[in-house]
């Protein structure tokens, strides 16, 4: 009787033993679930009756109106503009993955620019990936281009004929820290395009993707740019941007280049181009500047117009002839903030401001090819913008147009712009 009830007892400690491993595997899969549930609780509570996250779902933009009165005749009319309006969308998907993109509605929404895209996969401090639709890394405009971080109503001239701000395209590359006070971006995109083929369409619609996909003598690579759903991918092109903001207190070093064949096999010739900048920022106390220069040397711009006058070839003449092989332009501007200056303890600000240009969109022209006068010019732009908080900018300015066809106009602006 007492084996049997020994016996027993060892059968049921061995049973239990046994099964404690089953039991503690039990018990951490109902903790794991547990715990999957209380995260997305959490979640739920974070998100608002749409059910859309908050927490890692931002919606952001900017918007501006411009008023724009020309006095001369020959120099189009008075107009009343809803620029653009820009709703953009960060979003954070895992703690390393971000997106982010924008769309930008141009002209009271008639004009539908898609601006950018893309996502980033932070690594590292000192080397992270971004890949999708991407700003092109050139100039200290371009990439950070809200209206209310400039003064004039309408973006400088520089910022528009010689680099064609807003400008994006599809790509990838790397971007970092890798000490503090050095910033760079490095990408490979797809090229801009010099050359408009016969039946090519840029779209309708479209803000920047309604340029006519060639290069002109009085815009030089801006037209170029197009959106991707009616760009060319047969080049592909390098850019990046070194920025120094450590050097001293107050001042922005910034170094841009952008280089790549633009001909897209539309014709034998590459019409390979070279794009070199540079720009300063700084500021002390009340007073503010900043200058950018710009130089693009583009091989084979004799061969480019000599396809758009052949009525025949690959262009049907549907593209500018005057195209110059090298494009320059530089521009300084100064501003005071007075509110600053008289020792004021205030959120507004206020500033007066005068902005100098040099353009020259034909700096030079390859042989055999007629320079086209009326497209260099230089331009002066003084004006003052109100700021009753960062985020919001009313702006007057008055500009004096300087052809090299001894020509010459006259324009008053008046613009209200703001960020959400």
């Amino acid at each position: 009787m007492r084996r049997k009830i020994l016996l027993t007892g060892m059968l049921v400690l061995a049973f239990l033993i046994g099964s404690l491993p089953v039991f503690a595997a039990d018990v951490n899969t109902l903790q794991r679930k547990v715990d999957i549930l209380a995260e997305e609780i959490e979640n739920l509570k974070l998100a608002g009756p749409s059910g859309i996250d908050t927490d890692r779902v931002k919606v952001h933009g900017y918007g501006e109106v411009h008023f724009n009165h020309r006095p001369q005749a020959d120099a189009g009319r008075t107009e009343l503009d809803a620029h653009r309006f820009v709703v953009g969308v960060h979003a954070v998907l895992t703690d390393w993955i971000h997106l982010n993109a924008e769309i930008d509605y141009e002209h009271a929404a008639q004009e539908l620019e898609f601006e950018f895209g893309y996502l980033d996969f932070l690594l590292h401090p000192a080397a992270n990936a971004r890949a999708g639709v991407m700003l092109i890394p050139v100039g200290f405009l371009n990439e950070f281009h809200e209206p209310n971080l400039y003064w004039s109503v309408e973006r400088p001239e520089f910022h528009s004929k010689i680099i064609p701000t807003t400008w994006s395209a599809g790509g990838a590359g790397i971007f970092g820290s890798p000490v503090d006070g050095v910033n760079y971006r490095l990408y490979a995109v797809r090229s801009v395009q010099s050359l408009r083929p016969i039946g090519f369409s840029s779209g309708s619609g479209n803000g920047s993707g309604g340029q006519s996909g060639q290069f002109t003598a009085s815009s030089g690579i801006r037209s170029g740019r197009l959106q991707e759903n009616k760009a060319i991918a047969e080049d592909w092109a390098a850019t990046g941007r070194l920025e120094l903001t450590k050097l001293l207190p107050g001042l922005q070093l910034g170094f841009s280049f952008y280089t790549g064949n633009t001909t897209h096999d539309i014709i034998e010739e590459g019409g390979f181009i070279l794009l070199l900048e540079g720009d300063m920022k700084y500021r002390w106390n009340w007073f503010e500047m900043n200058a950018s220069i710009a130089n693009i040397d583009i091989d084979d711009a004799g061969a480019i117009n000599a396809a758009c006058t052949a009525f025949n070839a690959v262009t049907a003449g549907t593209c500018s002839a005057d195209v110059g092989d090298n494009i320059f332009g530089w521009n300084a501007q100064v501003g005071i903030h007075v509110p600053q200056l008289l020792g004021m303890n205030t959120s507004h600000d206020f500033i007066p401001f005068f902005l100098y240009e040099h353009i020259r969109p034909q700096d030079s022209v390859p042989s055999g090819t007629a320079p086209t006068r009326g497209v260099n010019e230089k331009v002066i732009t003084a004006g003052v913008s109100y700021m009753p908080i960062p985020s919001v900018a009313i702006k007057a300015d008055w500009q004096h147009f300087m052809f090299d066809n001894n020509k010459s106009k006259d324009q008053g602006n008046i613009g209200i712009a703001y960020m959400y």
